[in-house]
């Protein structure tokens, strides 16, 4: 019995969908809710990935076909953006970025000064 060769190439095209999509959206993004850094792009893109449904191939040419047939699809498309919004406004609300001058830290330094309390003496 003669073993199978491993494939050489399993890719899930669906990653290069929705990471083209948080990009678009980014350039998009006029009111700095979102971070472009590189943790914020894959953490929405793995968020939304998990509500999508996934689209292997095994081959080159076969990558190039599905990711053409991901982009023609309007409806498909439709889904991917709706996702990757839900996604990014979820991870803008949980910000993990770890760069110093991200909008998003700025906005959480912003509540937590608000929250502060205004008069620190003591009441008696």
């Amino acid at each position: 019995m003669e073993a199978r060769k491993p494939l050489k190439r399993l890719e899930n095209q669906m990653e290069r969908a929705v990471l083209e999509m948080v990009n678009e959206l980014l350039l998009l993004e006029s009111q700095q809710r979102y971070c472009s850094c590189e943790r914020f792009c894959h953490d929405a893109a793995a968020l939304a990935l998990n509500n999508l449904q996934p689209r292997y191939t095994t081959s080159f040419e076969g990558s190039i076909y599905t990711l053409e047939a991901i982009q023609a699809d309007q409806e498909l498309q439709s889904l991917i953006r709706r996702e990757v919004g839900k996604a990014m406004e979820i991870v803008a609300a949980n910000p993990r970025c770890p760069e110093p001058d991200c909008p998003l830290q700025r906005n959480v330094e912003a509540v937590e000064l608000e929250l502060a309390p205004s008069d620190t003496r003591k009441q008696n």
